[in-house]
């Protein structure tokens, strides 16, 4: 038994003639009576009677058609359901340490007034953890760096976000006041712990540059990085959305020149999996931020 048999059989016991149903279903009418004789062959039972040039329902046939218009209602009124915008939904969103702070907030703020009927849940992460989630389908999305190297994954960059030096207020700045990789070197400096994959960029985008640095301190979190630059214990690199959150006098971000370091903002979703809309309304936000 099939649906479209269904809506056929219903379709002829209501106008109660082949011809009349045919022309009312769209088909021809040989294949109208094609489709109720193999309907009736799935039951094992005549439905109708052939009476000339009309038709009357047996008692199987009236049994099945308040069933069958049942059945045709469930499945229109699931179909509506599915098509119309839910009335609720949530949203499962991951972030990294050193993007959730920044980016979160302000987003969020908004995906509230667009979607207020939908319940957030957030989970701040380190990249590995979060792609874990993401395949595991316990988060729709993550907002994270790349690259990521798992085959489960599709990685979406949304934008390149430079990185800056961070140093303390009376460190001394080179003329004109401009700042390259090399002006850094033997520095006492204050670094992201590798723990984190910005701590690993960075450690990477260093040795490339042949970077000799003086490690006085490795930190988990870039608050306390920024907090020990301010105490003129080092000098540090850190993203261009920590320093423009910044709103102490106690640093300076200053452009690194040459070679400069910058780290791609990416949303992570599971490969194959149909992306949520909550999820895609959040990813049209993040990119209108950029």
């Amino acid at each position: 038994m099939e649906l479209h048999q269904l809506r056929y059989f219903v379709t002829l016991a209501e106008t109660g003639n082949f011809s009349r149903a045919a022309r009312q279903c769209g088909i021809a009418q040989p294949s109208l009576s094609q489709q109720i004789r193999r309907l009736e062959d799935s039951f094992g039972t005549p439905l109708f009677d052939r009476l000339g040039r009309s038709i009357a329902l047996t008692e199987a046939g009236e049994a099945l058609l308040p069933r069958a218009r049942r059945i045709l209602g469930e499945v229109n009124d699931a179909a509506q359901e599915i098509r119309a915008e839910p009335a609720r939904r949530e949203l499962r969103l991951g972030a990294i340490p050193t993007m959730a702070p920044y980016l979160l907030p302000p987003l969020l703020k908004r995906f509230r007034r667009e979607r207020p009927e939908c319940e957030l849940t957030v989970r701040e992460d380190l990249t590995a953890r979060l792609v874990a989630a993401v395949i595991d389908c316990e988060l729709d999305c993550a907002i994270m760096s790349a690259p990521v190297d798992d085959p489960l994954i599709e990685l979406e960059v949304i934008a390149t976000e430079p990185l800056l030096a961070a140093l303390p207020r009376d460190f001394p700045l080179p003329q004109p006041r401009r700042l390259c990789m090399n002006d850094l070197r033997d520095q006492p400096t204050v670094v992201l712990h590798e723990m984190h994959c910005l701590g690993r960029q960075i450690e990477d985008f260093c040795s490339q540059s042949r970077l000799q640095r003086r490690i006085v301190c490795r930190g988990t979190q870039l608050m306390t990085i920024l907090e020990l630059v301010a105490l003129g214990l080092g000098v540090s690199i850190v993203p261009e959305m920590c320093a423009k959150a910044d709103r102490s006098k106690s640093r300076r971000y200053v452009p690194i020149t040459g070679s400069r370091p910058e780290r791609e903002i990416a949303i992570a979703w599971r490969r194959g999996r149909t992306r949520p809309r909550p999820a895609r309304t959040f990813a049209d936000l993040l990119r209108a931020t950029f």
